[in-house]
């Protein structure tokens, strides 16, 4: 029977290339739930930044017409 240390080192490569694959799915999942609340935030100031847009335009085209 072989002791608990040679157990263990002959099922460690496994167990840390179990624990690198999970980090990196977590990972992955993290980063596109991420980017999905950075597109509704945008989405969400999209329209408020383009009547301020609109508007800053609207106000320069209107001041070059009024000198």
């Amino acid at each position: 029977m072989s002791s608990f240390r040679e157990r263990v080192n002959a099922h460690l490569p496994i167990v840390l290339q179990l624990l690198s694959t999970l980090s990196l799915v977590i990972i992955a999942g993290t980063a596109l739930c991420g980017s999905q609340s950075l597109k509704k935030l945008a989405a969400s100031h999209s329209p408020n930044l383009q009547n301020e847009t609109n508007n800053v335009h609207k106000n320069i085209h209107m001041n070059k017409h009024s000198h």
